[in-house]
């Protein structure tokens, strides 16, 4: 068995917080800047130039287990490894996960808005949460408050860690609510949403989805997430190919964005609160539902399915 040497400065994680967040708050229970304790403290210089929430580092966890009050299961909780076979049942990748936003590392800096914020849980604690790391989180069920993916004033990306950049003399600790770029408050700006919304119904939806690990309408709850990300997709999809399911949604929908992209992560949280809904409501029944809409735009089992993938049984059923 290792011998723990519990750091001084230990503090536990809150729950649903993600590892970046834990780790960013550990360096500040001692009183470093979090590139100086991941250099020092954890003997891992480069850890901020990657996005280790989503690639995977087995040493940084096996010293985490010696040097916190933690064991594996614990730490890998804060990783997005923990939606593995949940939201996706594929090995996650660091470039792209489905499910998961990419942040778009660039050195230390972050380049893609792939970090979500809900402005009143940051009122209330300090911390990041890992579910804000989903495509499919768009609102806050508990505050009943629209996410947020940028600051509202400068409209950079939320890269917390880059709030203690700055002098390397100098040892600030600006509160995790600031924007790193422009300093302004990302509490102060917020949207409520209806509890009896129907962006509010697919969010409560997909958490119990997520939290039971099946509903509905399937037993495996990624066989769930992989229709709903494909549909997601192929309804702004810029292939020639498959237009069908983005000609219905513009058609039945009145969708009249015109973001096109490959990956899901690529739309912006505004189209994805639009379209996120709308796809919910099709899927929650299926013969009232969502075969008449396949049927009034032709819709194809070729349409529907994720690239190279056998649609799950529970909606391939529906086209026998």
């Amino acid at each position: 068995m290792t011998k723990k040497y519990v750091i001084p400065g230990y503090i536990p994680p809150e729950e649903d917080e993600i590892l970046s967040s834990w780790i960013f708050r550990l360096a500040r229970s001692h009183k470093m800047k979090p590139f100086t304790f991941a250099k020092y403290g954890l003997e891992v210089p480069d850890l901020w130039n990657r996005d280790f929430d989503k690639f995977y580092n087995q040493k940084l966890v096996d010293l985490l287990t010696t040097l916190t009050p933690l064991n594996h299961c614990k730490i890998n909780s804060l990783h997005l490894i923990s939606y593995q076979d949940i939201i996706f049942n594929s090995k996650i990748n660091s470039a792209f996960t489905e499910g998961i936003l990419n942040v778009g590392v660039e050195h230390r800096m972050r380049n893609n808005k792939g970090l979500l914020a809900c402005p009143l849980c940051l009122s209330k604690k300090e911390f990041y949460k890992k579910s804000w790391r989903l495509v499919s989180s768009i609102v806050c069920t508990d505050c009943l408050c629209n996410l947020i993916d940028e600051c509202p004033d400068c409209k950079m990306p939320i890269v917390f860690q880059r709030l203690d950049i700055g002098k390397k003399d100098v040892y600030l600790e600006k509160p995790m609510y600031l924007c790193w770029n422009c300093n302004n408050d990302l509490r102060k700006n917020y949207t409520l949403i209806d509890k009896n919304s129907d962006i509010f119904k697919y969010q409560e939806y997909i958490n119990r989805t997520i939290e039971y690990g099946y509903n509905k309408n399937t037993q495996y709850s990624f066989n769930y997430f992989s229709v709903l990300f494909s549909i997601l997709r192929k309804s702004r999809s810029n292939s020639t190919k498959f237009f069908r399911l983005r000609e219905a949604f513009t058609k039945e929908f009145e969708i009249s964005s015109d973001e096109l992209s490959i990956h899901n992560f690529e739309l912006s949280l505004q189209l994805r609160k639009l379209l996120l809904p709308l796809i919910y409501n099709l899927l929650s029944d299926l013969d009232q539902n969502f075969i008449p809409f396949c049927e009034r735009n032709f819709i194809r089992i070729s349409d529907i399915r994720s690239d190279g993938q056998p649609l799950p049984f529970w909606i391939f059923n529906k086209f026998r």
